[in-house]
């Protein structure tokens, strides 16, 4: 992250705490400058308003949930080993704040663009790992689907488990062949 985007860090990190707990709506000039304990002015030097953050917010939380994931996982080592630190690494971020995402995408069409071109990218990931792993593609388009469907569902049930009932789960899911 370069310096202009560490300096904004603090009020992204921020934005997403508020999205997740709050929501969208809570995105505020007034409730970041609160949460951060930094003064507007301090806002309008990042950000020239608030669909500047909004824009800042999203690019950055598509930075460290997809990008970020894509490049670490996306090397020439051995593709079912990406598949397993894919699936490990994603089950560490917040279901929560991509469950605040999705509901924000429901009802804003720049979130939905947002959230549709991120869900085109992971799925693509999914699929040419597995067709490294020696799937042909049609299979591995369709195996894509369904893990990342089971991702996206397996959000909404999160809260049933505890930690470690949740990762056994996860285990056993995608560990299954076939």
């Amino acid at each position: 992250m370069s310096t202009k985007k560490d300096a904004k860090k603090p009020w992204l990190d921020e934005g997403l705490k508020i999205l997740e707990t709050r929501g969208p709506v809570m995105l505020s000039i007034e409730n970041l400058t609160n949460a951060t304990g930094k003064t507007k002015g301090s806002f309008y030097h990042h950000f020239s308003n608030r669909d500047d953050y909004i824009k800042n917010l999203l690019d950055y939380y598509e930075e460290i949930t997809t990008k970020d994931v894509i490049q670490v996982t996306g090397g020439p080592e051995d593709p079912e080993d990406s598949l397993k630190r894919l699936t490990k690494m994603t089950f560490q971020f917040s279901s929560g704040l991509e469950l605040a995402m999705r509901a924000w995408a429901l009802y804003d069409k720049k979130v939905r663009r947002f959230q549709d071109r991120m869900d085109r990218s992971r799925i693509e990931h999914i699929k040419e790992l597995h067709i490294a792993s020696g799937m042909d593609k049609d299979t591995a388009r369709i195996r894509s689907y369904r893990d990342y469907s089971l991702f996206i569902g397996l959000q909404q049930l999160r809260h049933h488990y505890s930690e470690d009932e949740f990762r056994k789960l996860l285990k056993d899911i995608f560990a299954e062949k076939g």
